[in-house]
């Protein structure tokens, strides 16, 4: 009920929520049907883990990426955006190329992503008020993965039965589908620009701005460090995940998408946990015991004797993934000042999309040379160990002189 009197308050994060419902939802289903086909195509997890890091490698490009999200309004950034994804989407159903031309048009798709998720994330401060953010956070976080529980399952169906080309299809309808709720976004404040209508500093002033702010604020630098220490860790998972449905369980194309999702439906049981379990914890309690609760669930899927146990520990790992991102972006939104949010957001989850590219890079040789559940302890045991790095860096960080508590 607390999520409808949000929603109701905030036309503009209502709209915001419903982008992030439906494009998340052709994204799951593309990623599942892409990583199959490509299973199927060649057997290799190093393959799958090309896949992977083209998807996640854009992000080196953050630092200007977050420099286009604070220059130009969300609502126009993002219609621009979704209608590129649209086409880059619809060519991959069209030619299905081979895996080297594969891999490029899915770098270009991550690409044109890597600003937009950084005009969504400037935009819920503007929408909510202080006292929601952790809550909205929260539900943003909840909805988008709503259609990660829902999409890998019905790809796996509809690869089953027809391949790759129709989830590819649907995912280009997804984006066609959000322009029109970018309308309702607020416009926000912009970079001032000259008596020409350009923009003062250059693009690389703005962007080492950016990153000096994380450098010079310890909390913020601190969370960004061990953020993505539990990433390069933790993102093999989902290459993982297919061998052990087919490799270890005997299963098939269903049971990989059901395996991809139990994460997802964990994260949504998981929301109703979230706000009281910030009180309880803290804003960087709650993101440290996120960080090792995630790690703990994938140290349970290598020990799972059975499918539905491999389900099950993936859904625990689900259930603290709300915990710690809200609370991640939260203390970045409130700790950072609103000309500078979109750059600082880029650059965090853009330093996340790079590990998550070296943990993918690491895991596809490592499933081949071992086994899908040795793979499970390692990125378990290295979870824990970002854990701990983060509870350092922010003991560390609240011991500085001027560090603030949550």
């Amino acid at each position: 009920m607390a999520a409808f009197g949000l929603v109701r308050r905030s036309p503009g994060f209502a709209g915001l929520l419903a982008a992030q419902t439906i494009s998340p939802l052709g994204d799951a289903m593309a990623t599942t049907a892409l990583i199959l086909h490509v299973q199927r195509a060649t057997g290799s997890a190093t393959a799958v883990g090309l896949l992977l890091f083209a998807q996640a490698v854009p992000p080196l490009l953050a630092p200007f990426a977050g420099v286009i999200a604070d220059r130009f309004q969300p609502g126009r950034l993002l219609i621009a955006g979704w209608l590129a994804q649209a086409v880059l989407a619809a060519l991959l159903a069209l030619l299905l190329p081979p895996l080297g031309a594969l891999l490029a048009v899915v770098f270009a798709l991550a690409l044109v992503d890597t600003p937009l998720a950084a005009a969504v994330g400037r935009c819920v401060p503007a929408v909510v008020a202080d006292d929601d953010l952790v809550a909205a956070n929260a539900l943003r976080s909840g909805v988008r993965e709503l259609g990660t529980v829902v999409g890998p399952p019905l790809a796996g169906l509809l690869f089953a039965a027809s391949g790759a080309r129709l989830v590819l299809d649907l995912d280009a309808l997804t984006f066609l589908l959000v322009v029109p709720l970018a309308l309702r976004l607020p416009s926000l404040t912009s970079p001032a620009r000259d008596t020409r209508g350009r923009f003062g500093p250059s693009v690389v002033r703005d962007a080492a701005d950016g990153l000096a702010f994380i450098w010079r604020t310890p909390s913020v630098l601190a969370v960004a460090l061990g953020f993505w220490v539990v990433v390069l860790f933790s993102a093999p998972d989902d290459l993982i995940l297919p061998f052990l449905a087919t490799l270890t369980f005997q299963a098939g194309p269903v049971a990989v998408g059901v395996l991809l999702a139990a994460a997802s439906a964990g994260l949504l049981s998981g929301l109703p946990f979230v706000r009281p379990a910030g009180r309880r914890l803290g804003e960087r309690g709650a993101i440290v015991a996120g960080f090792a609760i995630m790690a703990t669930g994938n140290l349970l899927t290598a020990a799972a004797p059975w499918l539905i146990a491999a389900v099950a520990a993936q859904a625990i790992r689900g259930l603290a993934i709300p915990l710690a991102d809200s609370h991640v972006s939260t203390h970045l939104q409130r700790a950072t000042p609103p000309h500078l949010l979109g750059r600082v957001l880029a650059n965090v989850y853009g330093g996340v999309g790079v590990a998550a590219a070296a943990g993918y890079l690491a895991g596809g040789p490592l499933v081949d040379a071992t086994s899908p559940r040795i793979a499970f302890v390692v990125v378990g045991c290295g979870g824990l160990f970002g854990a701990a790095v983060t509870a350092a860096l922010l003991r560390s960080a609240r011991r500085r002189p001027g560090a603030r508590s949550p």
